[in-house]
This record gives C-alpha cells, sequence and structure tokens, in this order.
C-alpha cells in the first residue's frame, strides 16, 4: 500500500496499479526535494488497459527518493551531506526509500520518453553530482570538498548549481579537479 505524503508537499513517484504490485514488496516511501521542479504523477488506480500499459513494464515502487533524507526516528539528514546520499543512491540505491535499483542501473527508459518524464531532470541532477564525485575526483572526498565544500554545506541544490558552473568554466576530464582543488574558497 502507498503511504501519503504530508499534506502541500507533492512528492515525484510513479504509482502503479496494485494488482502490478510483487506480493511482500516493501511499502512505497517518498520524501519532498529541494532539487528542481517537483512534477506529480496521477495517482489513478484504474486497472485499464492504458494505465496497465503504460505502467506494466516498471517495477513497483519506481521512485528516486528525495533528499535531505527523512530517517526512521524522523530526523533528516543534515543539508551539508545530502550529496552523501545523493552518491549512495546513485551507486547502491536504498531499498528502505524503495529505490532497489541503484541510479547509475536504471535502464534509459525509466528516466526518458512516455514513462520517465517525471523522473528524468531529478536523474539528470543526481547524475551530475554523482559523476563529479566519482569521475572527476574519483571518490577523493577531501578534494571534492576542497573544490566544493562551500556550496555542499549550503545543501545539493547549492551544490549543484556551482558543478555546472564549474563544468561550463572548465569543460575537459580531469580539468575542475586541477583547476578547483588549487583555487581559494
Amino acid at each position: 500500500m502507498i503511504q501519503p505524503a504530508p499534506i502541500g508537499l507533492q512528492p515525484t513517484r510513479l504509482t502503479v496499479p496494485q494488482v502490478a504490485q510483487l506480493p511482500g514488496a516493501p511499502p512505497f516511501v517518498s520524501l519532498p526535494s529541494h532539487v528542481g521542479p517537483q512534477r506529480t504523477a496521477s495517482t489513478s488506480t484504474s486497472t485499464s488497459t492504458s494505465t496497465s500499459t503504460r505502467t506494466s513494464n516498471l517495477p513497483p515502487g519506481l521512485l528516486i527518493p528525495n533528499v535531505p533524507v527523512l530517517h526512521v526516528d524522523g530526523t533528516r539528514t543534515p543539508k551539508s551531506d545530502s550529496w552523501r546520499d545523493i552518491v549512495r543512491h546513485w551507486t547502491e540505491g536504498e531499498p528502505r526509500l524503495g529505490l532497489h535499483i541503484p541510479l547509475k542501473d536504471w535502464p534509459h527508459h525509466y528516466y526518458n520518453g512516455r514513462h520517465g518524464r517525471q523522473f528524468n531532470t531529478k536523474h539528470y541532477q543526481r547524475s551530475v553530482v554523482a559523476t563529479e564525485f566519482l569521475d572527476e575526483f574519483q571518490g577523493d572526498e577531501d578534494a571534492f570538498l576542497k573544490a566544493y565544500g562551500g556550496a555542499a554545506r549550503e545543501g545539493h541544490t547549492k551544490l549543484l548549481k556551482a558543478i555546472l558552473g564549474a563544468r561550463r568554466r572548465h569543460r575537459g576530464h580531469g580539468q575542475r579537479r586541477s583547476h578547483l582543488a588549487n583555487e581559494p574558497q
């Protein structure tokens, strides 16, 4: 059964007909995001052919968890650490939040085309942050924080903007690391 979102918040998620859910599947959890515009899918419970056809090739619970992550005890991950959650969602997933397939392993149609428009922006934004850390900085947290620490402390939205700005200034692979790591903060 789908857990309702808190009043006033519209999470990004895809709801599938009840008949498509696997027995014993974990409940869906979706939290508000502060990255980009929020888009919501209609939450139809219809079992019409068009609804079943549109969702039949997507696994139940397909979603991108929002950050900062809300924990079981009611606390949230600090904004300054939300980038770490993004990297974990990219590389490992987070089954307790309903992300059973790491974002890096999502097939193209999950976040593009007819089914994935609601995930496209969010997937792209998460890929920017995660690949900057993993590819450009080879997972070196010290170098990453030296380059982006000010933005990272303010949260994933500021970090995303800083990374996109750095990509415009230093386009070559490996250039951002060498330039940014040596710039004064």
